[in-house]
């Protein structure tokens, strides 16, 4: 066996069998919603070193509808995750990962909800059946109350998170609350993270396209 797969399989039993959270790992989460900017957030945080997943497959509704997390092993491995199966489970991460730092990425609520109707829609929950994410489906069914697009699901799920966010990690040190509309590109994200501007330009990722 080669050193990695003997590493890779150390993981697997330590977070997969045994069930080892590395709970003080300084993991950074972006708990916005998705279409506030989570790929351009995730794009970033790759191009500043980090290790970063977006939509990463942490979260689930059981039969019930209730939000589950469950974590594959592999997952540990990241430094970054960002988007839904994220955002959703931010009171359970911000308790199970006392080191974390938080980004909350938000847009103004009325282009959010249009950029959420060309994005959520039939076409797309069955492209996610025909990729085995149908778990995508059912977590946006639980969360916003369906995973079609519906404007009053949609903007009463928006403000609930809002409120819920700002509640438990506004004014906590780790805690970033950011509107990348505002064009404000690297400054703020480095000043926050503490990191160097880089020469490239901040990426501007899935503008006008369909993709999460």
């Amino acid at each position: 066996m080669t050193p990695s797969a003997l590493s890779r399989l150390r993981d697997k039993i330590l977070y997969d069998v045994l069930g080892h959270v590395p709970r003080n790992r300084p993991f950074l989460f972006g708990i916005g919603l998705s279409k506030t900017g989570t790929t351009s957030l995730n794009d970033a945080l790759e191009i500043l070193g980090y290790s970063a997943f977006h939509l990463p497959p942490i979260a689930h509704a059981d039969a019930q509808g209730q939000i589950r997390s469950r974590w594959p092993w592999w997952v540990y491995k990241y430094d970054a995750l960002t988007d839904l199966t994220v955002s959703v489970l931010h009171a359970e991460l911000r308790e199970t990962f006392p080191n974390a730092r938080f980004i909350h990425t938000r847009r103004p609520l009325e282009k959010w909800l249009d950029s959420c109707r060309r994005h959520f829609t039939a076409e797309l929950g069955q492209t996610r059946i025909a990729q085995g994410q149908a778990y995508l489906n059912d977590l946006c069914d639980a969360f916003y109350g369906s995973h079609i697009y519906d404007e009053a699901g949609y903007r009463a799920a928006y403000e609930r998170h809002e409120r819920e966010v700002m509640a438990l990690h506004g004014g906590q040190p780790g805690f970033m609350d950011w509107d990348l509309t505002q064009g404000d590109g690297w400054a703020p994200l480095c000043a926050f993270l503490g990191k160097p501007v880089p020469e490239a330009p901040f990426p501007v990722s899935n503008k006008g396209r369909k993709a999460s």
